[in-house]
C-alpha cells in the first residue's frame, strides 16, 4: 500500500487541468473548497468578524465562496479584494457575494477575529510585489494584534520575509511539499474536496505542459546535448535510445560505444576498439560529460566486467560533475551499489528498472512500497511493468497504459532515450519520466489498435511524432516554440 503523495506546489495547476479533462466541473470543486475553508474558519473563530483577503486567481475564488457561505450562516464578513479577479470562476464568485458582505479597499478599522488568506495560492512564488506586499504587511500587523490567520492551500508570501504567518493552513486535496519545513505555516491539514484520484495518482495528458519548448532564437546546443553510453555487444539498443533522444528535440546526441556497428548520421559517435566498452582515459571522457546536459548509461551495454567498469567510471564522473544521469538496463546492474551509497544531494538521477533490475537495485524483492521507499528527490524511479510506477519518494503516479506487444525488444531503450532526451532539454526527472512513459505507451497503444501484434520498435519510433503532435495540439502547444 502506497502512502498518500505529497506534491509540490507547482503540481496544483496540472491537477486542476487533469480533473477538468476527466470531466469534473472546476466550479463544483471550488464550491467544495470554499465549504472546507468556511468550516475551518468557524472552528478557528466561533465568534467575531471574519476578514477574507482575496487574490486574482482561483485561490481568491475559493475565498469568495467561503465568504458567501459564512455570511449566509449569519457571520459578519468583510472581503478585501487585494487584487481584482482575473479568473472566470473567481470573477463569478465575487459577483455572487450577498449584500451583507462588506467590501473594503484596505485594512478595516473594526476588530477582526480571523483573517482568511486567499491572496496568492499555490501558483505564485517569489517575493510579492505591490499591492500584495503592502497588503501582507498590513495583515501581519493585524495578526500581531490577535487575529488568527487561516491560509488557503499556502500562506501568501511563503519563503519570503513578507509571508503572512498562518495559524492554520488548509491544503486542498493533497499536501504540499514546500509546507513541511517552511516557517509561517502553522498547523496544516489536508482536506478532500472531491478531486478524482486519477487526476493526481495517475499520469495524465496535462503533464505534457512540461514539454520543453524550443527557442526561436536558439542555436546548436541551446536545446540540450545528450550523451548515450552503451552498445558494443548490442548496438541496436544503443541506436533505439539515440534515435528516441533525437525525437525529443535535442540539438545533439552523442554516443560512446564500441564495435563497428553503424549509427545514424544524426548521432556523433566516439568509438572504442573491441566488441565491448572499457574504461576511458578521463581526459577523453570528461570533455564529453562537460558538453552533455544529460548522460544515459546502459542501453546495450552488455554484462562484460570491463563494460560495467566503464559504466561505473562514467556514472562516478557525471555525478561528481553534477551532470543529470539516466541509468537503464545493464547500467542499473553495473551501478546499483553506487546508487545505493549515494548521499542526499541536488543531483538529478532517473532509474528505469524492470522487475529483475529493480531486485538488483533495491537488494530485495521489488514492489510498489519498496520502490517508493527507495526513491528520493535526487534518485527518481520509473519502475516498468504492466502498470508503470514513478516515484520521487514524496509523490508517485501510476501509468496504466500499454499493451502486450510492448514486450518486443527495444521499447525499453526508446523509453530511456525519451526520458534522457527530455532531461537533456531541461525537464526534471519526475516530469521527464511521466512525459516519456505517457508518450511511448500512448504511441504503442495507437499502433496496437491499428496493427495488432505486427508493429516493432522501428514502427514505434516512426509514429512517436504523430502522438506528440496530438498531445501538444490538445494543449495548444503545437508547434512547441
Amino acid at each position: 500500500m502506497l502512502p498518500t503523495p505529497v506534491c509540490p506546489l507547482s503540481e496544483t495547476a496540472l491537477i486542476d487541468e487533469a480533473a477538468q479533462a476527466l470531466g469534473q466541473d472546476l466550479g463544483e470543486l471550488m464550491e467544495r473548497a470554499g465549504q472546507a475553508i468556511a468550516r475551518e474558519a468557524e472552528r478557528l473563530a466561533p465568534r467575531g468578524t471574519i476578514l477574507v483577503a482575496c487574490g486574482s486567481g482561483n485561490n481568491g475564488g475559493d475565498g469568495y465562496v467561503a465568504a458567501r457561505l459564512l455570511a449566509e450562516a449569519g457571520r459578519r464578513v468583510i472581503v478585501w479584494p487585494v487584487l481584482k479577479p482575473t479568473s472566470t470562476l473567481g470573477d463569478r464568485e465575487a459577483r455572487r457575494l450577498p449584500e451583507s458582505v462588506v467590501q473594503v479597499t484596505a485594512i478595516p478599522l473594526e476588530p477582526v477575529a480571523l483573517i482568511v488568506d486567499a491572496i496568492l495560492g499555490a501558483g505564485v512564488r517569489g517575493k510579492p510585489r505591490e499591492p500584495v506586499a503592502g497588503a501582507l504587511l498590513a495583515l501581519s500587523a493585524l495578526a500581531k494584534n490577535g487575529a488568527a490567520v487561516l491560509a488557503v492551500d499556502v500562506p501568501s508570501g511563503l519563503g519570503t520575509e513578507l509571508v503572512l504567518p498562518a495559524t492554520r493552513t488548509v491544503c486542498l486535496q493533497v499536501a504540499k511539499a514546500e509546507l513541511l519545513k517552511a516557517t509561517g505555516v502553522g498547523e496544516f491539514i489536508t482536506v478532500d474536496i472531491g478531486v478524482l484520484p486519477a487526476a493526481y495518482l495517475e499520469v495524465q495528458p496535462a503533464c505534457m505542459r512540461r514539454f520543453p519548448l524550443l527557442k526561436k532564437d536558439g542555436h546548436k546546443g541551446t536545446h540540450g546535448e545528450l550523451l548515450v553510453i552503451g552498445g558494443g555487444r548490442f548496438p541496436g539498443a544503443l541506436e533505439f535510445a539515440c534515435r528516441a533522444g533525437v525525437l525529443t528535440g535535442c540539438d545533439l546526441v552523442r554516443a560512446w560505444t564500441a564495435g563497428d556497428a553503424a549509427l545514424p548520421p544524426t548521432v556523433v559517435v566516439h568509438r572504442q576498439p573491441g566488441d565491448s566498452l572499457t574504461p576511458e582515459d578521463p581526459e577523453d571522457l570528461t570533455p564529453q560529460l562537460v558538453r552533455a546536459s544529460c548522460v544515459l548509461i546502459g542501453p546495450g551495454l552488455g554484462r562484460e566486467e570491463s563494460a560495467h567498469d566503464a559504466a561505473r567510471q562514467a556514472f562516478s564522473l557525471a555525478t561528481e560533475m553534477g551532470v543529470p544521469v539516466v541509468l537503464d538496463a545493464d547500467g542499473i546492474t553495473a551501478c546499483a551499489e553506487m546508487v545505493r551509497a549515494l548521499p542526499d544531494s541536488d543531483n538529478r538521477l532517473l532509474l528505469t528498472p524492470h522487475a529483475g533490475e529493480a531486485r538488483t537495485l533495491f537488494g530485495k524483492a521489488p514492489g510498489e512500497a519498496v520502490t517508493h521507499a527507495f526513491a528520493r528527490r535526487d534518485r527518481v524511479i520509473l519502475a516498468k511493468g504492466p502498470v508503470d510506477l514513478i516515484s520521487d519518494g514524496w509523490r508517485w503516479q501510476k501509468n496504466p497504459r500499454g499493451n502486450p506487444r510492448m514486450a518486443v525488444g527495444g521499447t525499453g531503450d526508446v523509453l530511456a532515450g525519451l526520458a534522457a532526451g527530455l532531461m537533456a532539454r531541461g525537464a526534471p526527472p519526475f516530469d521527464a519520466a511521466r512525459m516519456a512513459v505517457l508518450w511511448l505507451t500512448t504511441c504503442a497503444d495507437e499502433l496496437w489498435l491499428d496493427q495488432g501484434p505486427c508493429y516493432d520498435t522501428l514502427t514505434v519510433l516512426a509514429h512517436l511524432p504523430a502522438t506528440l503532435r496530438t498531445y501538444l495540439t490538445g494543449l495548444d502547444l503545437w508547434p512547441p516554440v
